[in-house]
């Protein structure tokens, strides 16, 4: 006789959150950063394994919103980029930049972001639509850039 009672152990009504999944941008590259965050996070993607090289922001960033990756990046600059800085509201990403990231090599990147990891989730938890840019000091601590 079937029922639709849930199996024992089943993780339907689990109060357990379910982890965000981590987006490298491709300024972080393909290999160093994203291997070095997947040892403290369970689902971390690196742009290259499912984006051309070539792939506009804007249309990365709104593939980012619709599938509710939490975006980390190197380029600061995105603020102020119009398109990419709309499309960052209106896809509702929250996105985390290394800054200042001017010469840190790929560990120190990885560091600074495994450091910040911690904070990076609670800010996503307490506010998980996104829509904003937070940096990320070398020392791992973060603070609001935008809006």
């Amino acid at each position: 006789m079937a029922t639709s009672r849930p199996p024992s152990g089943s993780r339907r009504g689990s109060s357990k959150p379910q982890l965000p999944e981590l987006f490298c941008d491709r300024s972080l590259g393909r290999i160093k950063v994203p291997a070095r965050l997947r040892q403290f996070h369970p689902v971390v993607i690196a742009h290259d394994d499912v984006f051309a090289q070539d792939t506009d922001d804007e249309v990365w960033l709104a593939e980012a919103g619709r599938r509710g990756w939490v975006v980390l990046m190197k380029d600061d600059r995105i603020r102020y980029r119009p398109g990419e800085r709309a499309m960052v509201l209106s896809a509702g990403v929250p996105c985390f930049c290394l800054n200042p990231s001017r010469g840190m090599t790929g560990n120190e990147m990885a560091d600074a972001l495994i450091t910040a990891l911690p904070r990076i989730l609670g800010i996503v938890a307490a506010s998980p639509r996104g829509g904003y840019i937070k940096g990320v000091n070398r020392n791992g601590q973060v603070r609001h850039l935008f809006p």
